[in-house]
C-alpha cells in the first residue's frame, strides 16, 4: 500500500531515537561554531514529510509478515529480476566510503575479484574504508573533525551532537526523498517508516537508514549444549534461569554460561531487566514519567546480576572481553548464552559451523508468564552523504538505492553472495560461499543501507524456529515513551548523568560497592539533573498529546 503523509508529531517524536540519544552527548562541533540545538526542534521536525512507503511487490515470502513480525523465506526465487539495468554510479568516479565492520577486513581491491565486480556493476570506484568496530569511534571522531570528508559515512547513533554534525557537514536529503520524491529510488522507498523516523533532524531528512526490525536484541542460546546436558531449555522464572546457567557452567573444563555482564549496554543485565519488568528507559503513566533506574525492579535485577557473578556463571574475562571475543566464545562453546542483535542468529550459524542456535525469551522473574522485550531502534545507524551539488548527491543516492535492492532481485543476491560459481554455489535455492567468497564477500554494505529486515532465506527448520520466536515476542515489545521527546537538560547534561550512573553500576557489579548503594546513586542522579529531565519530558509529552 502506498503511503504519503506528514508524520504526526507524536509518531515522529516517538521514532527519533538515534537523534535524541546523540543530542545528549558533548557537542562535537562546538569548536567550529556548529551544533544543531537551535534548529533541531520538535516543531521543525514535526513538519517533515516522510518518504512515501512503496513496498516491493516482486516476491512473495513463505511466511507472511505481520505487526512487528518479519516475513520468512526458505529459499531464493528460482527466477531473479534484474531490477537496475544501468550503472547507478556512472560518472561518479571515486566514491569514498567510511563504514564500520564486525568481521575481518577483506582483501584490498587489487586482490579482491568480488570488489572489482562490484565496482563494475556500480560504474564507479567504491573506495571503502572498512574500520574494525573497536577502532570506529576514534575514526569517526577524527574524520568529522577533519576537513576531508568521505562521500558516504556511517554515523553511529552515539555520534556526539549528531543533528549538528549532519547540518554542518552533510547534505540535507529532504528535497530528494521527502514524500513522492523518494520514488525515484524505489528500493529506498521500500524501506518502512519505522526505519526512516530516526533519520529526521533539523527539520528534514538527515540521512539514510540501515533498516532494523523492532525486535531489537535477543538472548541467544546454544541449544545443542543445553540438549547435551539434558537441561531445561525453557526456564519459567529467574530461579530456573539461574539453574540453567549453573548447568551450562564447568569452570574446570573452560565452560561458562555467560560472557557479557552488560555494563556497556545489552548483555546479561538487559535480559535481567526484561525479566524483572523494568521499563525500557522510561515508563509513562497518566503523563508522569519514571526512569528505569528509579524502580525497585531495577535494583532487584542489579542484585540478581551480582549474585550470578558471585556464583561463577560468567567467563572470568567478561569485564574485558571485546565484542568479537564474545561471539567467538559463543561459537566455540566457551559460553552458551549471549545477548546480540536479532540479525546475529544467521551470522552465528554461518560463522561457527555445526552449532544449533536458539533464543530465550525472558520469563517473568516470579514465574508469572513471559517477561517483556525491549523494542529496538528502527535503524542500525545514520548513513550520511557529504554536501555537494545536486548531481553528486543524486549519484550517491542511486548507489544507495542499488545497495538496498531486496530479495528477489539479482542485485540483492550479488551484493550478499557475489558471482555464482565463483563466490558462491547454489543448491536448492540456497547459496553457499566458496572459499574465495568467504574471504572476498565481506564488504559491510549492510551497515550502510540494506533491504528491510527479513528472516532467511535459509534452512526451513531454522527459519521456522526464528519465525516462531518472533511471533511470541511481537506482542511483548515495550517501547521507550521518551524517544524523540526533547529535554534541554538531557541535551546538555545527559552524557554526564549517564556516565555517573554507569560508573556507579560498574562499581557495584564488580563487587566494589554493595547493591544498597544504588539508592544513593539514584538520589544523586535526581538531584544532579534527573528530575529536571523528567519534568521536561513530561512537559514535552503533554504538548504532543
Amino acid at each position: 500500500m502506498t503511503q504519503h503523509r506528514v508524520v504526526s508529531r507524536r509518531a515522529l517524536l516517538r521514532g527519533m531515537g538515534a537523534m535524541t540519544v546523540a543530542a545528549a552527548s558533548t557537542p562535537l562541533l562546538a569548536a567550529c561554531g556548529g551544533g544543531g540545538g537551535a534548529v533541531n526542534t520538535a516543531e521543525a521536525n514535526a513538519r517533515v514529510t516522510l518518504p512515501t512507503h512503496v513496498p516491493y511487490a516482486g516476491v512473495t515470502p513463505d511466511l507472511p509478515a505481520g505487526q512487528d513480525l518479519l516475513p520468512g523465506f526458505y529459499r531464493y526465487p528460482d527466477s531473479l529480476v534484474t531490477a537496475i539495468t544501468d550503472k547507478p554510479g556512472a560518472g561518479a568516479g571515486r566514491v569514498a566510503i567510511l563504514v564500520d565492520t564486525f568481521t575481518p577486513v577483506p582483501p584490498p581491491l587489487t586482490d579482491n575479484a568480488y570488489w572489482q565486480a562490484l565496482n563494475d556493476r556500480i560504474g564507479a570506484d567504491l573506495a571503502f574504508n572498512m574500520v574494525p568496530d573497536s577502532d570506529y569511534s576514534t575514526k569517526v571522531t577524527t574524520t568529522i573533525a577533519g576537513g576531508d570528508l568521505p562521500d558516504i559515512v556511517m554515523l553511529p547513533s552515539w555520534t556526539p551532537d549528531l543533528p549538528g554534525v549532519l547540518r554542518a557537514k552533510f547534505a540535507d536529503l529532504t528535497p530528494y526523498l521527502s514524500g513522492d520524491a523518494v520514488k525515484e529510488y524505489p528500493f529506498l522507498a521500500n524501506i518502512p517508516e519505522f526505519s526512516w523516523l530516526p533519520m529526521i533532524a533539523n527539520g528534514g531528512i538527515g540521512g539514510l537508514p540501515t533498516p532494523r526490525a523492532s525486535i531489537g536484541e535477543i538472548m541467544f542460546v546454544r541449544d545443542d549444549l543445553v540438549a547435551q546436558r539434558s537441561l531445561n531449555p525453557n526456564p519459567a522464572n529467574h530461579d530456573e534461569f539461574v539453574e540453567l546457567c549453573a548447568g551450562l557452567t564447568d569452570a574446570k573444563a573452560g565452560h561458562w554460561a555467560l560472557g557479557d555482564t552488560g555494563l556497556g549496554g545489552g548483555g546479561a543485565l538487559l535480559y535481567l531487566l526484561e525479566m524483572f519488568g523494568v521499563p525500557n528507559g522510561w515508563s509513562e503513566q497518566d503523563g508522569k514519567f519514571t526512569n528505569a533506574v528509579e524502580t525497585d525492579q531495577y535494583t532487584e535485577a542489579l542484585a540478581a546480576l551480582v549474585d550470578m557473578l558471585g556464583k561463577g556463571l560468567f567467563h572470568p574475562d567478561s569485564f574485558s572481553a571485546t565484542f568479537q571475543q564474545g561471539r567467538d566464545w559463543f561459537g566455540t562453546g566457551t559460553i552458551a548464552l549471549k545477548v546480540d542483535g536479532y540479525a546475529a542468529w544467521d551470522i552465528l550459524l554461518s560463522t561457527y559451523q555445526g552449532i544449533d542456535v536458539g533464543a530465550l525469551l525472558a520469563p517473568a522473574h516470579d514465574g508469572g508468564g513471559d517477561g517483556r522485550h525491549f523494542t529496538g531502534k528502527g535503524s542500525f545507524a545514520v548513513t550520511a552523504i557529504k554536501k555537494g551539488d545536486e548531481k553528486r548527491v543524486r549519484q550517491m543516492l542511486s548507489i544507495a538505492n542499488w545497495m538496498a535492492a531486496p530479495i528477489g532481485t539479482a542485485e540483492h543476491l550479488f551484493r550478499k553472495f557475489g558471482v555464482d560459481g565463483v563466490d558462491h554455489t547454489m543448491s536448492a535455492g540456497l547459496p553457499t560461499l566458496t572459499r574465495a567468497g568467504e574471504t572476498n564477500v565481506k564488504i559491510p554494505m549492510q551497515y550502510l543501507v540494506d533491504q528491510p529486515a527479513v528472516l532467511g532465506p535459509g534452512d526451513r527448520a531454522v527459519v521456522d524456529k526464528q519465525y516462531a520466536f518472533h511471533q511470541r515476542v511481537a506482542p511483548l515489545l515495550v517501547p521507550d515513551p521518551t524517544v524523540g521527546l526533547y529535554s534541554p537538560v538531557n541535551a546538555s547534561k545527559g552524557s554526564v548523568l549517564s556516565k555517573a550512573l554507569n560508573n556507579a553500576r560498574s562499581e557495584i557489579v564488580r563487587g566494589n560497592q554493595p547493591v544498597s548503594s544504588w539508592a544513593q546513586v539514584v538520589r544523586q542522579w535526581r538531584q544532579g539533573g534527573g528530575d529536571q529531565v523528567r519534568g521536561e519530558f513530561e512537559k514535552a509529552y503533554a504538548q504532543q498529546r
